[in-house]
């Protein structure tokens, strides 16, 4: 196979990187292999050991990168203007849906983290990138005169998560689906009620 070469070398990382993200998530970290890594990208696993020194060193980086999150997030493709839209059934949806392969590589990592202290750190960050991109959509919004100035953004984002975070838990119990979409709406509406001008 042929290795990285012309390409520079922070490229070459890169493509590592997403192909390792995409497949952590996909497969599972423990059920991918770096053989599966190269193939993907059509090189030696040589050339992947050039840039990441193990499987673990791969794992670490594709975590402080955060760069699924930012992929999946919805607020990514949502404008300050559709802000209200956010209590709706349908962005309900599609963050429940653009976190379900994320949260499984999450609980995965998390039981592999206990024995790295390094990893526990990079898997904080992970967790910690979505608030800023949630954070990031509402300094957004604020500067575009949507939401008060006054308004604390990470506190704004922290609800956000937590609301989402605590009602997935719910899902997996007998609980109604019908209520904890209510249950969703209610604090959001709520929320933006204290938020927006």
């Amino acid at each position: 196979m042929p290795k990285v070469v012309p390409e520079y070398k922070e490229e070459a990382k890169a493509r590592i990187l997403n192909a390792a993200t995409e497949m952590f998530i996909e497969n599972g970290y423990k059920n991918t292999k770096m053989t599966e890594i190269a193939q993907k990208l059509g090189v030696s696993k040589g050339a992947l050991y050039q840039y990441y020194k193990s499987k673990e060193a791969l794992l670490l980086e594709v975590i402080k990168s955060g760069a699924q999150f930012r992929r999946s997030s919805v607020f990514n493709n949502m404008t300050t203007e559709q802000l209200q839209l956010l209590s709706t059934k349908e962005y309900f949806d599609k963050m429940i849906q653009s976190t379900n392969q994320i949260d499984k590589f999450g609980v995965e990592i998390a039981g592999i983290a206990l024995q790295s202290p390094e990893l526990m750190k990079g898997m904080r960050n992970f967790f910690l990138e979505e608030v800023n991109i949630i954070q990031e959509y509402f300094e957004n919004a604020k500067e575009a005169g949507v939401i008060k100035p006054e308004t604390d953004t990470r506190i704004a984002a922290v609800s956000i998560l937590s609301f989402r975070s605590g009602l997935r838990g719910f899902m997996s119990t007998d609980e109604s689906p019908e209520t904890v979409y209510k249950t969703w709406k209610t604090q959001i509406e709520l929320l933006l009620k204290e938020i927006m001008v």
